[in-house]
């Protein structure tokens, strides 16, 4: 007996281009930035800006200034913050961006960025390092799946708890209100899910085809069969009295429509 051979015929695939690109960014200048350039790219471009009174002050004739309100979130305090942070992205934002789209996440990522950057420069005299604030809006919009059905789960509760316990203790963002700034820009990336939510241009989708008068599949079959009923060769005679001949019949034969 011939014995099988086993294939392997698995491939990879680029699932959530998003999320793994913006992983593999936050690698790649964290491991330029440790290694090689010994901390250069922290203190100059991954850093958020603070308010007046802190070590990097936003200064609006910089324009330096404008882009660390979001290139922060690639850098990290250190490995730790940075693999725990990036951990949570992979397990959660592949599901995230497959049912919102590739692009719907990218701005969501950007927005939770940009809002947590505006308010550490105007509240803060910390700078925020990290992607804290874009973790956080992946647990929100995972919760909002069940939030829909006034459900809390117990796994957001006990992730939500355990992040910021990680935050407190690590002390990645430097204190209680970079916390605070941290999950209102997760909150605010997120309010997107309700513009953007996969039931709601599920419902338009159909209401532009209802408006557009296009029939679906079943709609055509029962037309078609009220059709084929009212044509006058399916009709049937009340009575014998009420029989004609084929030549004495007044109504012309015209067939059912085929679509």
């Amino acid at each position: 007996m011939s014995k099988k051979k086993f294939k392997f015929n698995f491939k990879v695939v680029l699932d959530a281009p998003v999320t793994v690109g913006f992983v593999l960014v936050s690698l790649i200048l964290c491991l330029l930035d440790f290694q090689f350039l010994k901390g250069k790219l922290s203190q100059s471009i991954l850093r958020s800006p603070t308010s007046v009174k802190g070590d990097l002050a936003f200064i609006i004739s910089m324009p330096v200034s404008y882009f660390r309100l979001v290139l922060y979130a690639f850098g990290a305090a250190n490995w730790t913050a940075l693999l725990a942070n990036l951990l949570f992205l992979l397990l959660l934002g592949p599901a995230m961006e497959e049912r919102y789209g590739s692009i719907v996440i990218g701005i969501m990522i950007f927005v939770a960025s940009l809002f947590s950057g505006v308010l550490n420069a105007a509240f803060c005299t910390v700078s925020l390092r990290g992607c804290a604030p874009v973790v956080f809006m992946m647990i929100f919009l995972n919760a909002f799946m069940s939030f829909s059905k006034k459900k809390i789960p117990l796994s957001f509760l006990l992730i939500f708890a355990l992040l910021i316990s990680y935050e407190i203790i690590d002390k990645t963002t430097g204190s209680a209100v970079g916390i605070i700034i941290c999950i209102a820009g997760g909150l605010c990336g997120s309010l997107f899910a309700f513009l953007t939510s996969p039931k709601a241009r599920a419902a338009k989708k159909a209401e532009s085809d209802k408006g557009s008068g296009l029939l679906s599949k079943a709609e055509k079959a029962a037309y078609l069969e009220e059709l084929d009923s009212q044509s006058p060769r399916n009709k049937k005679p009340a009575g014998r009295n009420s029989k004609k001949n084929d030549d004495d019949d007044d109504s012309t034969l015209v067939g059912t429509l085929k679509f």
